[in-house]
């Protein structure tokens, strides 16, 4: 499906972290400088490979990375030279921005407008339509074409099958980039017919300058947002932008592990559970991953390497290391089947305290 602008205000973006600019929209990347030249050099040499895999944990840039890639491709120019920082006044970057490039197609999850929200996958009808576009001339002039895949993990075995289809018969002076946060998922005959780009975890004392230049927060936000991004900058920012449901309520809740306080995990699960809370619950969780795995390592090395500060509660590194095995375990579960989303969210909080 090509998405046009006139769309995007209709209906949420699956493709757009709750607060956050959209990576179409962002021109500045951090800590992939070597991705970035693989595809410059590759392109020099007039052997570009005609289909990218782009693969990290989430928000560690890798739409980021692929707007740079497809702004530099349909002809976006930098003021640098071999350099893809192109500007955001650029008219290529301002086509591509607004979806109005006619030589570039966005495949992401839909719009569901009967059921009023985001599926689950991308339809396989809406890859098949991805032949239409490829297979003729180029809408703007004999130039490339370029598709981007946000994301790869969003397609089904169908979706997969033809996509696959498309990769062993790419069309000439065609691109298609595939995102993915987990590409082994993928079939393996995807990820043997596209050039692998893996993006590493961008270290933290890059991140916090970039999240300074790009936010206005207490440093107490910002240096706990760095320290649970696992290396996203990305996520750095979406964890900053949700702080007043996320960071703030977590910070309250770890200091009170001391003592019985239902009231606050009742609250804390009644907010979480909210029909619109979806992002901050996902970023919750991991964050509360993240604490107890640090207050294991804490535990027997006596180092703190996590955000906020070490628990006002002493239990063995064993019974902490099962605390963060279960809170993955619960979020699993609650991922996969339809149970009370206040219910689970309460229960693991007791059992932090109690176990």
């Amino acid at each position: 499906m090509v998405v046009r602008k006139a769309e995007i205000e209709e209906f949420p973006e699956a493709d757009r972290a709750p607060g956050c600019l959209h990576p179409r929209e962002t021109f500045d990347l951090i800590g992939h400088a070597e991705s970035e030249k693989r595809f410059l050099d590759a392109h020099a040499s007039k052997r570009l490979h005609h289909a990218w895999l782009l693969t990290g944990t989430p928000g560690v840039g890798k739409a980021t990375l692929a707007y740079r890639m497809v702004r530099y491709i349909l002809g976006g120019k930098s003021l640098l030279e071999g350099s893809m920082d192109i500007p955001a006044s650029d008219p290529v970057a301002q086509r591509i921005s607004s979806l109005g490039h006619g030589n570039f197609s966005l495949l992401r999850r839909p719009y569901d407008f009967k059921l009023k929200k985001l599926r689950s996958e991308i339809p396989v009808d809406d890859v098949r339509g991805l032949g239409k576009f490829f297979q003729g001339t180029a809408a703007e002039d004999d130039s490339w074409r370029v598709c981007l895949i946000d994301s790869a993990d969003n397609l089904n075995r169908n979706s997969e099958n033809a996509i696959l289809k498309l990769l062993e018969e790419p069309p000439e002076r065609a691109l298609i980039i595939l995102l993915s946060s987990s590409p082994g998922r993928l079939l393996p005959t995807i990820r043997s017919r596209c050039m692998h780009l893996p993006l590493r975890e961008v270290p933290e004392t890059e991140i916090m300058p970039w999240l300074r230049r790009h936010v206005e927060a207490p440093d107490v936000i910002l240096e706990a947002a760095v320290k649970l991004s696992r290396g996203g900058p990305g996520k750095a920012i979406a964890l900053v932008q949700n702080a007043d449901t996320v960071l703030k309520p977590l910070s309250g809740y770890l200091k009170s592990l001391d003592r019985s306080q239902a009231k606050i995990d009742h609250t804390l699960s009644n907010a979480l559970a909210a029909q619109n809370a979806s992002a901050s619950r996902a970023l919750f969780w991991e964050a509360l991953q993240d604490v107890l795995q640090a207050q294991s390592v804490f535990t027997m090395t006596g180092e703190w390497t996590g955000a906020f500060k070490p628990l006002p509660i002493s239990k063995p590194p064993e019974t902490w290391q099962m605390l963060w095995d279960k809170v993955g375990e619960m979020q699993r579960v609650e991922a996969a089947i339809n149970m009370d989303k206040k219910s689970v969210m309460y229960d693991t909080l007791s059992l932090i305290r109690t176990a």
